[in-house]
C-alpha cells in the first residue's frame, strides 16, 4: 500500500461518517418537526373536543331552562312574593348568569324582522290592521322557544311566530 492510499482511506471513512451524521441529523430534525406538528394538532383536537362537549352539555340543559321559563310564564301573579317562588326565580337567574359566563347568548327575536339564520318560523299569524305589526309582514310577534348562540354559532334557533 502506498502512502497516498493510506491517507485516502481515513478520508473516505471520515466523509462516509460525516454523510451518515448529516443524514441522521436531517432525519432527527424531520422527526422533531413531525412531533411538534403532531402536538399542535392534538392540542387543536382536544380544544375542539372540549368545545363540542360544552355545546352538547348546554344543549342538554336548555330543555330544563325552557321548563323554568314556562313555569315562570304560567305562574299566578299572587304567588310572586312567596319565598319558594323567589328562590325558584333566583335559580333561573343563576342559570342565565352561568350561560352568559360560558359565552352563551339569547337570540333576541321579539319585534325583530325574521332571520332564517337564527330563527325557525313555526307559524304565520294574521294581525288585525289596527296593530302596528300589521303594517310590516315578517316581524316576529311571539317567541315560542328561546334560541341560543355560542359565540357566532347558533346552538338552537329561536322558534317564533311571525306576522303575515
Amino acid at each position: 500500500m502506498t502512502e497516498e492510499q493510506i491517507n485516502e482511506e481515513p478520508k473516505s471513512e471520515l466523509d462516509e461518517c460525516k454523510q451518515k451524521c448529516d443524514e441522521y441529523l436531517n432525519n432527527w430534525k424531520r422527526e422533531r418537526a413531525d412531533f411538534i406538528n403532531y402536538k399542535n394538532d392534538e392540542i387543536k383536537r382536544i380544544g375542539m373536543l372540549a368545545q363540542y362537549t360544552k355545546e352538547e352539555t348546554i344543549l342538554k340543559m336548555l330543555p330544563i331552562l325552557d321548563s323554568i321559563y314556562l313555569a315562570e310564564k304560567q305562574m299566578p301573579e299572587e304567588l310572586g312574593n312567596h319565598n319558594w317562588v323567589v328562590g325558584f326565580l333566583q335559580t333561573k337567574k343563576q342559570i342565565d348568569a352561568f350561560l352568559q359566563k360560558e359565552g352563551i347568548g339569547k337570540i333576541e327575536a321579539i319585534d325583530k324582522p325574521f332571520d332564517p339564520n337564527t330563527m325557525e318560523a313555526i307559524e304565520e299569524v294574521e294581525i288585525p290592521s289596527t296593530s302596528l305589526e300589521a303594517s310590516q309582514p315578517g316581524i316576529v310577534i311571539e317567541e315560542v322557544q328561546r334560541g341560543y348562540m355560542m359565540d357566532d354559532k347558533v346552538l338552537r334557533p329561536a322558534r317564533v311566530k311571525i306576522s303575515k
